[in-house]
C-alpha cells in the first residue's frame, strides 16, 4: 500500500514538474514572439510571365482583360493543346 501511494505521489510530482516547464517555455515564446516585429516573406515575381497563362492572368488582375475574356482565352488554350498533344486512353482488354 505505502509502495502504490509512492507511485501516485511522484507521478503527479513528475506531471507537476513537466506541466511547469512546458508553461514557461511557451510563456517565453510568446514574449519572444510579441517583442519582434512580425516580418512580412517576399516572394520573388518574375518581372515577365512565362507562360500564355501568366501573360493571361497578369492581363486579368491589371485590367486589361475581363473575367470573360479570361475564360475564353484559356478555353481556346486548353482547346489548342488538346489537338496538339491529344491524350491516349488505353484500351480496355
Amino acid at each position: 500500500m505505502a509502495t502504490m501511494i509512492f507511485m501516485v505521489l511522484l507521478t503527479i510530482t513528475l506531471a507537476a514538474i513537466v506541466v511547469a516547464t512546458a508553461w514557461s517555455a511557451v510563456r517565453s515564446a510568446d514574449r519572444e514572439a510579441a517583442a519582434e516585429p512580425a516580418e512580412a516573406e517576399v516572394v520573388p515575381v518574375p518581372a515577365v510571365p512565362e507562360t500564355l497563362e501568366g501573360v493571361l492572368a497578369r492581363q486579368l488582375l491589371d485590367g486589361e482583360i475581363t473575367g470573360p475574356q479570361y475564360r475564353r482565352a484559356v478555353q481556346r488554350l486548353a482547346e489548342r493543346d488538346a489537338d496538339r498533344h491529344p491524350l491516349s486512353v488505353p484500351r480496355e482488354d
